[in-house]
């Protein structure tokens, strides 16, 4: 079963919440929805809940009785819903009698308790061999999107919350495979996720004086052999500010703190003067000032 075939379902008679998840047949049945024009027009209704995460579809069982229901967006959710995320009141409970038996085998095979919680008792982890970049994107174990600002080494990254703009710096970054033990691993049992051994805090303002010290004390220098490199290099750090400025996903703050950080290294904002600089030669004193530290430090 796939997680987004779950039905999210909540009755509320006379106040008193009860949660569950069913399949499509199983909710069906629950409604006992005999008009056909009407059972349609829910559906419908429901269909549209595979858009925005707070959309629910409602329908009036009797006088005093309604039930909401969406499909599951994914194990986030699922969790979130289980832990009372939706419901209008704390005193709610999950009923694993009237849930469907495939979405309760669901959770047995995610590792999830009935209280939306992972069970990392019963979970197995086990190391992927991955890569990070400037620019790409992951899911950690905590329900949270992060974006490689900086590898400052293949396993020390500053990393950007896609959802609260904060900056981390990610010491000992490893990417994971995670499913339930004494199970071989499957597409609908395993979750793909980022851990790492120890973060600091940087706050929500980007500091390229502060990227420098950084990556000092946790990068691995990079090899530049020539002024060609080097400039290779800016134009890559130039895309990279300016696509972030663009990037919808990323906070209006933060946005903006890119382009102020782009006029900071390169004097624009604007692509055509930056080339017209970069092939003046305005910009090489870095790869200058670059080979003088590194003739003192042989």
């Amino acid at each position: 079963m796939d997680l987004k075939d779950m039905l999210l379902v909540t009755e509320n008679d006379r106040g008193t919440e009860t949660n569950m998840l069913m399949t499509l047949d199983d909710y069906k049945s629950f409604i006992t929805v005999d008009d056909m024009s009407e059972l349609a027009d829910n559906l419908l209704q429901l269909g549209r809940t595979l858009g925005e995460a707070g959309n629910f579809a409602e329908y009036y069982r009797a006088a005093n009785v309604t039930v909401s229901a969406r499909f599951c967006l994914d194990d986030i959710q699922l969790g979130h819903f289980l832990q009372g995320f939706y419901n209008d009141s704390k005193e709610f409970r999950f009923d694993k009698e009237a849930s469907s038996s495939e979405c309760v085998a669901k959770l047995k095979e995610i590792g999830m308790t009935d209280k939306g919680w992972v069970d990392d008792f019963n979970l197995h982890y086990e190391m992927e061999n991955r890569s990070f970049e400037r620019g790409q994107t992951f899911h950690n174990f905590n329900d949270h999107d992060y974006m490689v600002l900086e590898a400052l080494s293949p396993r020390n990254l500053v990393v950007m919350d896609m959802k609260s703009g904060s900056l981390t710096i990610a010491l000992g970054a490893t990417e994971y495979k995670r499913y339930p033990k004494d199970e071989k691993p499957t597409k609908d049992n395993t979750t793909i996720g980022v851990s790492w051994e120890h973060g600091i805090y940087l706050g929500s303002t980007l500091s390229t004086t502060n990227f420098k010290a950084y990556k000092r004390e946790y990068g691995t220098p990079e090899k530049i052999e020539d002024i060609y490199d080097y400039r290779a290099k800016l134009k890559q750090k130039f895309y990279f500010y300016q696509d972030m400025s663009k990037d919808d996903d990323v906070p209006k703050k933060l946005q903006n703190d890119f382009l102020h950080q782009m006029y900071e290294d390169f004097g624009t904002i604007e692509e055509d003067c930056f080339y017209d600089r970069l092939e003046d030669g305005k910009y090489d004193e870095g790869f200058k000032e670059r080979q003088v530290k590194e003739e003192k430090s042989r």
